[in-house]
């Protein structure tokens, strides 16, 4: 070996030294961390554990997942939250990516990685993922109206026969466009607005071939259909019956042009939406409205029942119109052009009421434990329905002994769907019309009944300023879905019942139950301090007593009331 080669034998030999130490120390003081020149979408994470790692990455994505996607389509703007996209940032994939460098099972796979990381970075990007499904199921329910579905070739009917109406192309939202950019927006942390875009989307079906879907439209007309219920029917009419035949595009893998062209062909179906539109016409005729046990107490307050409960029934209308589809949209029917009689027994349920009688007798209600009383004196129209639709969510409204009652559960949604009308609400620093304007009247009055009973109130707010119609001021409750909200628990051994009644301008909530021998006590209410501009202070004291007479709890109601001035309407 001569002097050349020794040299060379030599430097290798240190560079490996080198090399393994270089490695060795990597190892052991990246074991459990992150690799040096490491970053995610630019940013450092030399060094961190996963959990570090993962901390700062969560971190750093909140804010995107807090503002959400906006989207544009023209001059309308559409924002909602990331998930309903289904969108998503993958954080666990894009740490284990980033950690997994230099930390794979091959050694030599290491030493390369970890070699390099020595003189240049090594950049991961942001791991995202979007189900399709979710995201389509958006854009159906948050972006139709600016969509316009092609129309297939079929046939409507004008009050004598089939007429053929012509396909038209449709507009649709591009979602794969959609969701490139919304998985760039995350892959890159950030929020721009994005752009919608349509694409023109082509009717499956442009001609009835044979005119084979018209010859089983018409077979089918020529059926007499009769729906059924107990000893009653009704005969459906031609032009009626003519609505509920619809057609849409259907495999007829049968037919060798369609199977080998990959086309489809017409079919009838039935128009779930139009049978359902016409059996809810029927709703009057069949349905009966359950009745609930009636109580008046007597001269001792106990309860008495004066009247019986009854079960009600009622059709069920889209179970009915299942059975509709069954047995009339059928091949059989479709290939008969003879007039067959078609019978349809509509599907009828019963319907238990809220308060039976047996409910009465088996949950101890015995007694009128308190009743809430206010006065709406001078409400406008409005005002007084509301307080009307109301109170009647409350009527017949079962709290088990030691459930916790929640006004805003039992009252539901408050919108015009649900019977209210615009009238004067609180609202921030405004008093301003707003749908279900009023039921501040039902929560006050609930509120002094349940004061009255003794139960245990756990939520209660009082109005921003005082109200005439919640005179004695200090007695009231304020709520506003979700919050404020009033609460109280049934801190009886039996069922508590509510029911509410209007007489006159006064509103009653009766609270029926068992008498545990218990005392309430009510001091107040006192305004204990009153200014020129309206403003007030009041407090209401309730004490519950045990039938030993020993004080159970004690609550003060303060109620602080601005002044009117600083909510004009």
């Amino acid at each position: 070996m001569n002097k050349t080669t020794k040299i060379i034998t030599l430097f290798l030999i240190m560079l490996i030294v080198i090399v393994a130490a270089i490695a060795t120390y990597f190892n052991v003081a990246y074991a459990n961390r992150i690799f040096p020149n490491i970053t995610i979408n630019g940013k450092d994470y030399s060094g961190l554990t996963k959990k570090q790692a993962f901390e700062k990455l969560e971190n750093e994505v909140k804010d995107i997942y807090k503002d959400g996607f906006t989207f544009t389509y023209k001059d309308k703007i559409y924002k909602t939250e990331i998930f309903e996209t289904g969108a998503n940032i993958n954080v666990n994939k894009t740490i284990n990516n980033a950690f997994s460098y230099g930390h794979k099972e091959s050694i030599l796979q290491n030493i390369k990685e970890q070699l390099g990381l020595i003189y240049l970075k090594s950049d991961f990007g942001i791991e995202t993922e979007i189900d399709k499904t979710a995201l389509e199921n958006y854009i159906s329910a948050e972006l139709s109206e600016i969509e316009t579905p092609p129309k297939n070739f079929g046939y409507s009917y004008d009050g004598e026969k089939f007429i053929p109406t012509q396909p038209k192309f449709g507009m649709l939202v591009n979602k794969e466009k959609m969701a490139r950019n919304i998985l760039e927006n995350l892959s890159e942390l950030k929020n721009e607005v994005m752009k919608l875009e349509l694409k023109k989307k082509y009717p499956e079906i442009k001609k009835d071939l044979n005119g084979s879907a018209l010859a089983e439209a018409r077979n089918l007309l020529a059926k007499k259909i009769t729906l059924k219920y107990n000893s009653t029917e009704w005969e459906v009419q031609k032009e009626d019956f003519a609505l509920w035949i619809g057609f849409e595009a259907a495999d007829n893998s049968a037919n060798n042009y369609n199977r080998f062209n990959n086309k489809k062909t017409l079919g009838v179906t039935a128009d779930k939406e139009k049978i359902e539109h016409y059996l809810i016409s029927l709703v009057p005729q069949i349905n009966i409205e359950p009745i609930n046990a009636q109580l008046k107490f007597n001269k001792w307050r106990k309860v008495d029942i004066f009247s019986l409960s009854q079960e009600g029934i009622a059709l069920q209308v889209k179970e009915s119109a299942d059975e509709i589809d069954k047995n009339i949209f059928i091949e059989k029917n479709y290939k008969d052009d003879s007039e067959t009689d078609i019978i349809v027994q509509l599907v009828i349920e019963k319907v238990q009421p809220e308060i039976t009688t047996e409910n009465i007798n088996n949950m101890g209600i015995t007694t009128l434990l308190a009743t809430g009383k206010s006065n709406f004196y001078g409400s406008p129209k409005n005002r007084r329905h509301n307080i009307a639709v109301g109170a009647s969510k409350f009527h017949g409204v079962l709290i088990g002994p030691g459930d916790e009652f929640s006004f805003n559960k039992a009252l539901g949604k408050v919108g015009a769907k649900q019977g209210y009308l615009p009238e004067l609400v609180i609202k921030k620093d405004k008093t301003v019309p707003e749908y279900g304007g009023g039921l501040c009247q039902v929560s006050t009055t609930a509120f002094r009944g349940a004061v009255k009973a003794g139960f245990e109130i756990t939520e209660r707010e009082s109005h921003a300023y005082p109200v005439q119609y919640y005179n004695p001021q200090g007695t009231d409750a304020t709520i506003y879905p979700p919050h404020p909200d009033l609460r109280f628990k049934n801190n009886t051994p039996a069922y508590v019942l509510i029911q509410t009644r209007i007489e006159g301008n006064k509103l009653y909530f009766d609270f029926y139950g068992n008498d545990d021998g218990r005392e309430v006590v009510l001091k107040g209410p006192y305004i204990y301090s009153r200014k020129p501009d309206g403003s007030m202070k009041a407090s209401w004291t309730q004490e519950v007593y045990d039938k030993d007479g020993e004080l159970k709890f004690k609550k003060v109601f303060y109620s602080n009331y601005r002044s009117p001035s600083f909510y004009p309407h």
